[in-house]
């Protein structure tokens, strides 16, 4: 899944296991968060079959805020559908509606 985003130049961090994955993101989000540090970063690309083994309050925690956003994709094998469950819970928590 990386392969492609690699060819593209973009910076890959390869995470196997949701552990992982969630203590890249809180590393890359602290790289981002000191100006004093030359690599910035504003997106973080997760591949859902990863985050829905992770502790959802823990990683609503480590997303928090604006930059780098964390945008969730469908995996080789599609769409696990934890993409659209978080989705619909912004939504809900933004209109005060289930409207998705």
């Amino acid at each position: 899944m990386v392969s492609g985003f690699k060819a593209l130049g973009v910076e890959v961090f390869d995470a196997t296991t949701a552990a992982t994955a969630l203590d890249q993101i809180k590393a890359i989000k602290a790289i981002s968060a000191d100006q004093t540090q030359a690599g910035q970063y504003a997106i973080i690309c997760v591949i859902d079959d990863i985050i829905a083994d992770v502790d959802q309050a823990e990683y609503a925690k480590v997303v928090a805020g604006a930059l780098p956003a964390v945008v969730v994709l469908p995996g080789p094998s599609g769409a696990s559908g934890v993409a659209i469950e978080r989705l619909r819970r912004l939504a809900e928590k933004a209109v005060g509606s289930a409207i998705i």
